[in-house]
Parts: structure tokens; sequence; C-alpha cells
């Protein structure tokens, strides 16, 4: 049985499953299309207790990624700007009002980095009910100390990104094609004076408004992008950390490892105590093997007088 729970568990932990989804999905391969057993195939894709332990465990990921992204404040909307201008005038007497100082970076960056813990610890994780479903305490007992330990481990991580720090291109990267996107905007409105240009311009998903940039307003929108920039890296950064934790405690030190922490959790003596018959049992059927021997010795004396 132990081997059985070992080699199904190792399947779908490396996205094999059953024989029964095996077959649907090679039939419709070579079959036309049909819509009705498309649906048969995803409609327990959102299923609490699928089985399918590599995509249940990639959904989950894109979720927390999503959740993370959607987190983040809109960095280039117009309140946003007040309150980086804001800062801006309480810092005028440290720094230069024009200057983007690195403390109102760190600063802005703190009230995201708050967010950060709600999509990890804001409610009852269901992920686990996936994998006990039905199953024995040794089992629950394994997860969940699999659970503390990744708990923990995301904890330090996030205490570790309360640091503004990262060697990653990609900052830089998307900080300089922003202002390359903004110089083309300037240069455009140069070439067509006359003409009547949107003062917002879009690049890839950010929506920029540049109308009446003064100085202060310049400072603000070079924090904005930075700020935005930034917090790109740490979401990034997050979500393979968490993806890759989430594999190691669940998966490699939990799941793939479960079979022989069944088999060392009890002895053969302990088995087959578990496995003996109750004692009333036993004796009910002691005294039903003796009245019927005694009938049958009571029928074959009757049949020999």
């Amino acid at each position: 049985l132990i081997k059985k729970y070992r080699e199904i568990i190792n399947a779908r932990v490396h996205g094999v499953y059953d024989n029964e989804m095996q077959l649907k999905i090679e039939e419709s391969a070579f079959a036309t299309t049909d819509l009705s057993r498309t649906s048969t195939l995803t409609q327990t894709s959102n299923d609490r207790f699928d089985k399918r332990i590599a995509f249940q465990l990639y959904n989950r990921q894109k979720e927390c990624r999503e959740k993370l992204h959607n987190s983040f404040t809109h960095f280039f909307s117009s309140g946003y700007q007040k309150l980086v201008l804001k800062l801006l005038e309480e810092n005028a007497g440290v720094d230069l009002p024009n200057f983007p100082s690195f403390s109102i970076i760190e600063r802005l960056y703190r009230a995201e980095q708050n967010k950060f813990r709600k999509p990890f610890f804001a409610e009852e994780t269901s992920y686990k009910y996936q994998i006990i479903h039905k199953l024995t305490d040794i089992i629950i007992r394994a997860i969940d100390e699999s659970e503390d330990q990744c708990s923990n481990d995301i904890k330090k991580m996030l205490q570790i990104e309360e640091r503004v720090f990262t060697l990653n291109h990609y900052y830089m990267d998307t900080v300089n094609k922003i202002k390359k996107k903004y110089q083309e905007y300037n240069d455009s409105i140069e070439l067509n004076r006359n003409a009547k240009v949107s003062p917002r311009f879009t690049i890839n998903d950010f929506v920029i408004d540049v109308s009446g940039l003064s100085n202060e307003h310049q400072a603000a929108l070079d924090v904005q992008i930075a700020m935005s920039a930034y917090c790109r890296v740490v979401e990034k950064r997050i979500v393979d950390q968490v993806s890759q934790l989430c594999y190691y405690w669940f998966i490699t030190r939990c799941a793939l490892v479960l079979d022989s922490k069944l088999s060392s959790a009890f002895t053969s003596a302990t088995l087959f105590e578990w496995m003996r018959e109750p004692f009333n049992q036993q004796q009910k059927r002691e005294n039903l093997k003796k009245s019927i021997n005694a009938m049958e010795r009571a029928l074959a004396m009757g049949q020999n007088a």
C-alpha cells in the first residue's frame, strides 16, 4: 500500500495523472473537437480536492503572483503624484526640491512593503487540505510541520525585503525605458507644437500623466518611475522565492518522503496489534463455535440412537 502511494505521489508531482485522464487527453488529440469532453477535462481545475498536485501548485503560485501584483498602488495616478509632491515639499529643507531623495523612495516603499504579507498570510490556507483529505494523522502532522517551516522562511524573506536593494538589471532597464519613452513624448510635442497632444502616454501597462510638469513635478515623476520599477523587481523576486519555498517544503520535504515516514511510524508488532480481531468479537466467535460443536454432537448422537 505504501509503495503504491509513493508511486502515485511521484507521478502526480511530476504531472503524470491517472490513466483515465491520460486516455481522454490522447483521444482529444486525434478525434474531432468535442466541447463536452473539453469541459470534462477542465471542470475540476479549481476543485479543492483535485489530485493533480503539480497543476494545482502552479495555480496557487499564479494566484499568489496576481494578489501581490494587485496589492501595489497605481504609481502614476494623480493621487499618488500628490503624495510624492507632499513628501518632496516636506523634504525641501533637507534636499533640493527638484531632486528625488532616496529617503523619500524608501518611505514610499515601506508603505508598499507592508502589503506583501497579505497575499501569504491573510486567509486560512486551503492548499494543505488538497493533500491531506481523508489521510492519516501521520500525514496531517507532516504537512503541518512543513507549513510551519515554509511560513517561517516566508516571514524571513519578507523581513529581508524591508531593505531597498537590487542588483537586477531589470530595475534600471525599466527606468531607462520609461524615461526614453518620456523623451520621445517630449520630442513629439516639440515637432507638433500646433497639434493637440494628450498629456498622457502609455508604456507597457504604465499610464503616465505629464501635464503641467514643474521642477517639483519632474522630481515627483522620477520618484514614481523609481517606485514602479523597483516594486516590479520585488514582485518578481518574491513570487519566484515563494514558489520555490512551497515546492521545497510541501513536495520535496513532505509529499515525496511521506512513504518513509509512514513506514517508520510503527513496528510490525504494532501493525499486527491494529489488525488483530477485537477481544469481544473473538470471544463471541469462540462461544459460537462451541455451541455449533455441541449441536453437531447432539445431532450425531440422535442419529445413532
